[in-house]
């Protein structure tokens, strides 16, 4: 349903990276399954998941939608490349 495209960053620091660098051109991508599931404790004890808890801290979704213009999903990829390059 063209809903979600998650892209998993090498680390943290990349990602953190490159949402600061979308967010200054008005583009708000979210965290996805952050923080992971495993570290809300009210309902039941923590429990160590090294696995998700690492692609957690990784893994962003961008805006995707049916009328998102193929300009500009060109320009995330150029701010996204550009902020890896750097």
């Amino acid at each position: 349903n063209y809903s979600y495209f998650p892209v998993l960053f090498a680390n943290e620091e990349q990602l953190l990276r490159v949402v600061e660098a979308l967010n200054a051109e008005n583009i708000y991508p979210r965290r996805y399954f952050y923080p992971s599931i495993n570290t809300f404790n009210r309902l039941f004890p923590y429990v160590s998941m090294p696995i998700s808890e690492d692609i957690a801290s990784r893994i962003l979704c961008l805006p995707l939608y049916y009328t998102l213009a193929m300009a500009d999903i060109d320009r995330i990829i150029d701010i996204i490349l550009k902020t890896l390059q750097k």
